[in-house]
């Protein structure tokens, strides 16, 4: 397929099947990749090869063949068609983007590649993120198992489950899948990492949550400690609000008129409310008590040398 793709774009004109079954070239044993020798068989893997290309949503137009008797049509891929344009990011911008990639890391993943790719210089300390996201063999499957909506199936402490997947959620190190176990006809939560062996998955639209059921309710960490209770405020964006709401699990106490919302929050540990207040990035303000939006300001200027 890829020499298939490499052989369409790098053609001024249309190529004929025959053209590119011999530019892909043909297949000599299991370790060698190309198109079968026979030319029925090699045509039928060839528009099968094209039909693949369709559903990936990759540009192949047709159109004729110069040079030919007769009239032929032939295929290629358009070099703008398929290249992503210039992205022309600012040099903030570029050094925004070298925080995030290197301030949470998946394990197995790395951003430095993309980075290049975007035009971005990689430097020093680009190995001491602030924190490391597990990533788990089982999380595509339950990605597409909740988007889908697809009954998962697997084993949990030994036991067989059937799941209908509501939502994916990550908290305090580890991902979790919430939704309604058919064995047990109630509402479970499973960890992802202990999840033993395959999974596998039903047909889309295999189930519908019922009304009335909720999913994640994330763990709130700000509210234990052992410090002293306080008020804190904070003011969060209008496009960020509502999920703030569910976040904080309360409503705002007051509401700006360009739609922003302002909670009070008791918190018993600063530290984790200061994380909270970072999953909002620019889209929230701490307003006070003036104690923890010190200890905030000090902590991002410290961040930043």
């Amino acid at each position: 397929m890829l020499r298939l793709i490499a052989a369409l774009i790098e053609t001024p004109r249309f190529l004929s099947i025959e053209e590119l079954l011999e530019r892909v070239g043909t297949s000599r044993g299991d370790d060698s990749a190309g198109y079968p020798e026979n030319g029925a068989a090699a045509k039928r893997a060839f528009h099968r090869d094209m039909n693949q290309l369709a559903d990936a949503g990759i540009p192949v137009i047709a159109g004729p063949v110069p040079g030919q008797e007769r009239e032929t049509w032939g295929y290629r891929i358009r070099k703008q068609d398929y290249s992503l344009p210039e992205m022309d990011f600012e040099a903030d911008e570029l050094a925004a983007l070298h925080r995030a990639a290197t301030a949470v890391r998946f394990d197995g993943v790395s951003g430095t590649e993309a980075l290049w790719k975007l035009g971005g210089r990689v430097g020093e300390g680009t190995e001491a993120e602030l924190a490391a996201v597990p990533v788990h063999p089982a999380l595509a499957e339950l990605f597409q198992a909740v988007t889908e909506q697809r009954v998962a199936e697997f084993t949990y402490g030994g036991q067989p489950r059937s799941v209908e997947p509501w939502t994916l959620a990550f908290d305090q190190g580890h991902w979790y899948v919430v939704g309604h176990d058919r064995g047990r006809e109630d509402k479970r939560t499973f960890r992802v990492d202990r999840i033993e062996g395959d999974m596998s998955l039903g047909s889309p639209g295999g189930f519908q949550q019922r009304e009335g059921t909720t999913g994640w309710a994330p763990f709130q960490p700000w509210k234990f400690g052992s410090g002293p209770a306080v008020t804190a405020r904070l003011k969060v964006d209008p496009d960020q609000a509502v999920w703030a709401a569910r976040r904080l699990g309360q409503e705002p106490s007051e509401r700006g008129s360009d739609g922003s919302a302002v909670f009070e929050v008791v918190v018993r540990s600063p530290d984790a409310f200061r994380s909270l207040v970072l999953e909002f990035l620019e889209h929230a303000e701490m307003l006070g008590p003036p104690e923890l939006r010190t200890d905030m300001v000090a902590w991002l200027e410290r961040l930043s040398r």
